[in-house]
């Protein structure tokens, strides 16, 4: 199952007013998180004391017709950093630190039949609004890729307005960041990379894949990034291609990364995010994309990959 294909059904679901209720409302979870503890987990796996893990955050709003399924995308879309609260005790996550409206998601939260081995699903209905995260499975059993320092989620926002349904989407990462003076200074490394995102525009909302990579040469501090995102429409199913992206960067602040293309191109992007792990060994971060033909479309999303 593809990760963000969770949001994106979701919302293909509100389009066609085929949508249940299945989360309730918040569950009796307290929306406050208690001071992060002394202590600091090792990695995402098993998670064990409260933390504020660092991340960054990619949102994009926009505004879907149900009668022809079109978007329109809202400003701003933001590609900004971000914090992912973890609270020990109530097994609840929290995305702040961003413009976007925080939300407290908890095991009461949980939709069962959504979660699997690769993804953690939740869900809040409330009236004509739903809420829904979605977490990438750190750990050794997601057969999609095994992370072990960062991983990624998507927040989603909808509000059916009967001839319009509102929808906001955050893409994140987040981990156990490499401390400074743990990133190489020498050599150069491949990552396994997998990219996940949403992009919206006249013709639709698309869900998005596809091929990527990502290297690093730390001796230079610069790195490349490359992806060929597709999209795929929510409700009918046809693709899109995205363009294809190659980016070169640079290394800076000890454990942060920052690329970009030339936004003259036909489509245009941008990338930013951490190193996680001991000596870099995963890295995680989002993009931005641009419609620059004309048109008004754009999408977001995430990169997280792990050293070959």
């Amino acid at each position: 199952m593809h990760y963000q294909r969770f949001a994106a059904i979701s919302l293909g679901c509100a389009l066609l007013s085929a949508c249940g209720g299945g989360g309730g409302g918040g569950g009796g979870v307290n929306s406050t998180s208690p001071p992060p503890s002394a202590n600091a987990n090792s990695s995402l796996v098993n998670l064990q004391y409260s933390e504020d893990f660092i991340g960054r955050a990619a949102i994009i709003r926009y505004n879907v017709s149900r009668a022809t399924g079109g978007a329109t995308v809202r400003d701003p879309r933001e590609n900004l950093g971000a914090q992912i609260r973890y609270d020990a005790v109530n097994k609840t996550y929290l995305l702040a630190g961003t413009t976007y409206p925080s939300s407290t998601f908890g095991p009461a939260n949980r939709d069962a039949a959504s979660s699997g081995a690769v993804i953690t699903a939740y869900e809040k209905v409330s009236g004509n609004r739903q809420e829904n995260l979605a977490l990438f499975n750190p750990g050794p059993a997601n057969t999609e890729l095994a992370l072990t320092y960062a991983s990624y989620g998507a927040l989603q926002t909808i509000t059916d307005n009967g001839a319009t349904v509102d929808v906001a989407t955050a893409f994140f990462t987040y981990g156990v960041q490499t401390a400074a003076s743990d990133m190489p200074r020498t050599g150069s490394v491949n990552y396994r990379t997998r990219i996940d995102g949403q992009y919206a525009d006249a013709t639709g909302v698309y869900s998005v894949s596809g091929p990527s990579s990502f290297s690093a040469n730390f001796g230079a501090g610069t790195i490349a990034f490359s992806m060929d995102p597709v999209g795929q429409n929510v409700v009918t199913g046809g693709t899109k291609s995205l363009g294809s992206h190659t980016m070169t960067g640079s290394i800076a602040i000890g454990n942060q990364f920052n690329a970009s293309t030339e936004f003259s191109r036909p489509y245009g992007s941008s990338v930013a995010g951490y190193f996680y792990g001991p000596g870099a060994a995963e890295l995680g971060g989002t993009f931005l994309i641009r419609d620059n033909t004309g048109g008004s479309g754009a999408g977001a999303g995430i990169v997280v990959g792990k050293k070959n």
